[in-house]
């Protein structure tokens, strides 16, 4: 996706789009947040310019934009926070707007491949062909023999939520240029921070396995890949908004109230110390759906070949929602895996208003991962 693999010529998620080389800001559009970052190389290395900017409530529910308005408002307050000036974008589809589905097709002649995806997408995505876009990538290129079956990850979205998503950016003022998906720019910034794809194991061996794990506000997002490959991708729906329900039906919050306390802000009689109880059962809860995920991926019933995804080496865990008390201990406990915190500004300098402020710095290392992901394609034109 983002021009990567084939596409077929009838049905492409990206066939409308100018990609072009030069300055871009990527921007990921969230149900909580709207986060923008610009990338520029210099000579003592990449700088980032962010921003951040909170998404009105119930402007963006399960992935659809609900309320273009305030969306592209959202959009706009992001530019301006962090001084960003151009407005060429690569936008992210968020997973829960997306399917990612990995099929296997019988030995198939070159010339032949794009009509045999084409059909096989048909069959296997509960949409109309007409209703949607769709792209593809082929895993494992490398030597293998004619005869040899065809593994290909197909990613689709509904034309209308296309629509959606680049009328907002327009709207804002910006001007479109790359689509993605949020899985996949998530990943492209843990390679590119990690120095390219290639992903070492806490034990020293190179070629690790890594689950990507992004919790945002109503869903969390789990990605497993190995050497530059996306071998898995599964929406879970559940994500910060579970911690936050628990804590306005347990300490009888409203729900900004619970939303500051969620973040380690005292609110009214409540102390941190109160609702961290609250929010490690829930993080518990997630943790366990999480664990679910990949036990469906070590079961075979997620449509892979056995034995086709190598056991897990490493747990990366970011998101805005990420931060929950207890998550990352829960998640190790549950899946028997090490556990770390994403910094998608490892390899950059943070500069412009957010650098200054501590709190937007935490917030935007957290949440900023896809943005940071879309931005660096003009550092490395992918």
């Amino acid at each position: 996706v983002g021009g990567s693999g084939h596409e077929s010529p009838r049905m492409r998620l990206l066939d409308f789009l100018i990609r072009r080389t030069g300055p871009l800001v990527g921007l990921d559009i969230g149900s909580s947040a709207v986060k923008v970052v610009e990338v520029v190389r210099r000579a003592d290395g990449g700088v980032a310019f962010a921003g951040w900017s909170a998404t009105p409530t119930d402007t963006i529910v399960d992935g659809a934009i609900e309320n273009p308005e305030a969306v592209a408002g959202a959009i706009r307050q992001a530019f301006a926070s962090a001084g960003i000036r151009t407005r060429r974008v690569a936008v992210a589809l968020p997973a829960s707007a997306v399917i990612v589905k990995r099929i296997t097709l019988p030995p198939t002649p070159e010339a032949r491949l794009d009509e045999a995806i084409t059909l096989a997408a048909a069959r296997a995505l509960p949409f109309d062909p007409d209703d949607i876009h769709l792209d593809y990538h082929r895993i494992g290129v490398g030597a293998r023999s004619a005869d040899d079956p065809i593994d290909v990850m197909l990613v689709a979205a509904r034309r209308e939520t296309v629509a959606r998503y680049l009328g907002v950016t327009v709207e804002a003022g910006c001007t479109p240029s790359v689509v993605d998906v949020g899985t996949f720019a998530l990943q492209n910034a843990f390679e590119w921070t990690n120095g390219g794809k290639g992903v070492v194991a806490a034990d020293g061996c190179p070629d690790a396995t890594v689950a990507l794990i992004e919790v945002g506000a109503s869903a969390t997002t789990v990605s497993i890949v190995r050497d530059g490959v996306s071998l898995f991708t599964r929406a879970v729906p559940a994500g910060g908004n579970t911690c936050t329900d628990a804590l306005e039906r347990e300490l009888y919050l409203g729900s900004e109230a619970a939303e500051r306390l969620k973040r380690g802000v005292p609110t009214g009689r409540w102390a941190q110390a109160d609702a961290v109880p609250v929010v490690r059962e829930a993080a518990d809860a997630l943790a366990l759906e999480v664990r679910q995920t990949f036990a469906l991926v070590e079961a075979g019933t997620t449509g892979d070949r056995p034995g086709s995804i190598p056991p897990l080496d490493r747990i990366v865990l970011t998101g805005g929602a990420s931060r929950a008390d207890g998550l990352e201990e829960r998640l190790g406990a549950h899946i028997g895996v090490s556990v770390e915190r994403f910094d998608p500004f490892r390899r950059l300098t943070l500069k412009g208003p957010a650098a200054g402020d501590p709190v937007v710095r935490n917030e935007l290392v957290a949440s900023a991962g896809i943005a940071v992901g879309l931005a660096v394609r003009s550092l490395d034109k992918r």
